[in-house]
C-alpha cells in the first residue's frame, strides 16, 4: 500500500510577467518502508517536489496524499501539525541551535510537540547513540565537524517517530569521506526504525543505495 502518492503535481513560480514552470505532471506513489532517491541537475525543481510533499509549499495543481489524506487541502495549522507529527526533514545544511547542545537539538522537536523534558531526553540519548555520538552529547555545534553536525541532524528528523524522512542534498555540504558516513548511516537508521525515506540529491551515486530510482526531467519524474 502506498504511503505517499502524487497525482499530477504542479509547481509554477511568477517572475515578473513571465511565469517559470518548474514541476509539470509530477506523478509518485511512495510504499511504505521503501527508499527512494530522485535525482536531476541543480535547479531542476528537487527541492520544490520535497517542499510540497513537507507542507511547506502548495502546488499550482494537483494533489499529495499521505496515508489517503490530501495534505494540499489542510489548513495552515493543521499543515503545522502535519510537519511536526508526519515529517522528519534533512536538509543540506544542518540547522542546528548554536546555543543548544547536541543532544538538546535532538530533544527540541519532541519537546515542541508537548513531551515531557524526561522522555524527550530519553528518545534523544538513544538516537545520539544510534548516530555513534553519544560522547559528543553536550557539546555545542560550533565544537562538532561539519559531519557530526549532520548526524546530529538526522537523529533529529527521527525524534518525532515520523512516517516519512525527507532529505534534501543531505551530503551537498559535506567532503567524500563524511558524505559516505551520512549515506550509510541514513539508510541504515531508516531500516532499523522501518522509516520511509525520500532523498532528492544531484549524487547518483547516493541513488544506487535506494529500492527505487528516479530522476527529474523538465518538470516530470522518470524511473530509472
Amino acid at each position: 500500500m502506498a504511503l505517499l502518492t502524487t497525482r499530477s503535481l504542479k509547481k509554477n513560480y511568477r517572475s515578473g510577467s513571465e511565469t517559470l514552470e518548474v514541476l509539470r505532471d509530477v506523478n509518485l506513489s511512495v510504499e511504505e518502508g521503501r527508499t527512494v532517491v530522485i535525482t536531476g541537475e541543480s535547479g531542476c525543481g528537487k527541492t520544490s517536489l520535497l517542499s510540497l510533499i513537507g507542507g511547506l509549499d502548495t502546488p499550482t495543481a494537483g494533489q499529495i496524499f499521505l496515508r489517503e489524506k490530501d495534505i494540499t487541502s489542510l489548513s495552515e495549522d493543521e499543515l503545522s501539525d502535519y510537519r511536526r507529527d508526519t515529517i522528519g526533514f534533512i536538509f543540506q545544511f544542518h540547522f542546528l541551535l548554536r546555543d543548544f547542545t547536541a543532544l538538546e537539538n535532538i530533544m527540541m522537536p519532541s519537546y515542541i510537540a508537548g513531551e515531557s523534558s524526561d522522555v524527550a531526553k530519553t528518545k534523544a540519548e538513544e538516537l545520539i547513540d544510534s548516530v555513534g555520538l553519544a560522547a559528543r552529547s553536550h557539546h555545542y555545534p560550533v565544537e562538532l565537524s561539519g559531519g557530526e553536525r549532520q548526524r546530529v541532524a538526522v537523529a533529529r528528523a527521527l525524534v518525532n517517530d515520523p512516517a516519512i524522512i525527507l532529505a534534501d542534498e543531505p551530503t551537498g555540504n559535506l567532503d567524500e569521506k563524511n558524505s559516505k558516513v551520512i549515506e550509510n548511516l541514513l539508510f541504515e537508521l531508516v531500516e532499523r526504525y522501518k522509516k520511509t525515506l525520500v532523498v532528492v540529491t544531484h549524487d547518483r551515486a547516493l541513488a544506487r543505495l535506494s529500492d527505487r530510482q528516479f530522476e527529474l526531467v523538465h518538470g516530470v519524474l522518470v524511473a530509472k
